[in-house]
């Protein structure tokens, strides 16, 4: 069952874009991951450690973004956001 988590930010800019995804900005509405793929990326960091007991559903995702792409809108900074870059969507 996962968590509820409230968090400060949602949309993260990337240093520099990756050329497979071409990214300007991550959107991780997820942390964790409850499938614990034997092939995923993930387990061998130290973010996955016990990853199926630790999926958290950020609730306040949807107003941090809404807040976050109007104030990137006003100062013309656009981009393309890959979203769950780091869990399964």
């Amino acid at each position: 069952m996962p968590h509820e988590i409230q968090v400060k930010s949602i949309l993260n800019k990337t240093k520099r874009r990756d050329p497979w995804f071409l990214d300007d900005y991550t959107l991780n509405p997820y942390s964790g991951c409850s499938f614990n793929c034997l092939y995923c990326y993930i387990r061998g960091s130290k973010y996955g450690i016990h990853m199926e007991e630790k999926l958290s559903v950020k609730t306040n995702a949807l107003e941090l973004l809404e807040k976050a792409l109007t104030l990137r809108s006003k100062k013309g900074q656009h981009g393309i956001i890959v979203l769950s870059s780091a869990t399964d969507p």
